[in-house]
């Protein structure tokens, strides 16, 4: 590994969604992250050999922490280790034996981070959810979409921007903290809590009059009719962003719009009108005529592309933006270091791929690997399987 990271390790347990986002940051900026399996992994619907993105840069340990032996060599990989992820409902790894209490008098500068959705406590803490199940409590959901109903904004504002994001960066202010006080302590994040703090800036503008709690209403929210998506003759989509009156002026010109009906200074009960008549000026080109013709121009319109368009975009491919490994076109990480930089260093490994190598490099010997092995707290087995 190489990164502003290295040297710093991590036990993640094995979760879906923003723990392992956070771990993929995390590993990306050259933290060493070891995930830790179950010895049967749970069927998502999905083939177990799916390219999975987020679990890049792991090597992977299969352990049983229903034996006592399983949950002291958990603790043990946690007593060398600077971090912990865990993605859990509140209290599962307190019953485990590998609760904070427990891994932070053995290891006093871990790093515990904990992912949920609701937080660890309040009267939704044990409740089941999924993305859309946090992001509609605190305003995300109910702001997305058309003026007709909200529409669910993929996976970014809970598990991802307001989920793994949050306890990335949670986790390195804790270890900037631990590194000058030698204490670590637990990381609460919550996506109900992140998702929140996304929207400030739309609360802050609500307080202030001048964001409207309505879809498709404001400025950003595809209500202002200069920052919208319009659809091309070819039914693909460019989008226009040009809130600056200079941007508007070369705009204004390159479309040669009737300054009689079109004003950037039009109020909010134009929007609608002057968005429809936009629209119909964008409907007599295709997406890539209009980007032709505007390509010289400052005016924030740029091609709504796709997923499979977006890597073979110039800017992108000159960037690095995507990258290819393994096989598959992934996002780069991010962000950028001038001397440290980040890195794809291994495809996501198989459950419990490393095991043996793993627990090597944490001091067990062979014949504690072996003897690991033939108890069962240690390696993969079928499912259904009660071989211990």
């Amino acid at each position: 590994m190489s990164g502003p990271l290295e040297g710093i390790t991590i036990i993640e347990m094995w979760c879906i969604g923003p723990g392992p986002f956070a771990g993929m940051l995390l590993s990306d900026m050259g933290a060493e992250v070891i995930r830790v399996d179950r010895p049967v992994e749970p069927d998502y619907g999905y083939p177990p050999d799916q390219y999975r993105t987020m679990w890049r840069n792991r090597r992977a340990v299969s352990i049983d922490l229903d034996t006592p032996e399983g949950v002291e060599t958990m603790l043990t990989l946690m007593d060398k280790a600077d971090g912990f992820i865990e993605g859990n409902r509140p209290g599962v790894c307190e019953k485990l034996g590998i609760g904070p209490d427990v891994a932070l008098a053995r290891n006093p500068k871990l790093v515990y981070g904990r992912m949920t959705g609701f937080g660890q406590e309040g009267p939704l803490a044990d409740k089941a959810g999924f993305d859309l199940s946090f992001i509609s409590l605190t305003g995300v959901a109910g702001a997305v979409g058309t003026a007709e109903q909200p529409v669910p904004p993929l996976i970014l504002g809970g598990d991802f921007g307001g989920g793994g994001a949050y306890l990335a960066m949670g986790m390195l202010a804790a270890f900037i903290e631990a590194g000058r006080t030698g204490q670590g302590q637990v990381v609460d994040a919550a996506m109900v809590d992140g998702s929140a703090n996304l929207m400030a800036y739309m609360y802050g503008g609500m307080a202030g009059g001048v964001w409207k709690n309505e879809r498709q209403a404001n400025n950003v929210d595809g209500g202002h009719w200069l920052y919208s998506m319009y659809r091309c003759a070819d039914d693909r989509f460019v989008s226009v962003a040009c809130l600056s009156p200079k941007l508007y002026g070369n705009l204004a010109t390159a479309l040669d719009l009737d300054p009689d009906v079109f004003s950037f200074r039009a109020g909010r009960a134009q929007w609608p009108e002057l968005r429809e008549r936009l629209g119909a000026v964008f409907a007599e080109r295709t997406r890539d005529e209009w980007m032709h013709h505007l390509d010289e121009l400052d005016a924030c319109v740029q091609p709504v592309l796709d997923m499979e368009e977006a890597p073979n975009h110039p800017h992108l491919v000159e960037r690095g933006t995507f990258v290819e490994h393994g096989g598959v076109t992934q996002p780069a990480p991010a962000p950028r270091f001038s001397r440290t930089p980040s890195s794809i260093s291994n495809e996501p490994p198989p459950n419990g791929a490393d095991t043996d190598a793993v627990l090597a490099d944490y001091g067990f010997s062979d014949a504690d690997i072996a003897a690991l092995r033939a108890s069962g707290a240690v390696g993969n087995r079928a499912a259904g399987s009660d071989n211990r």
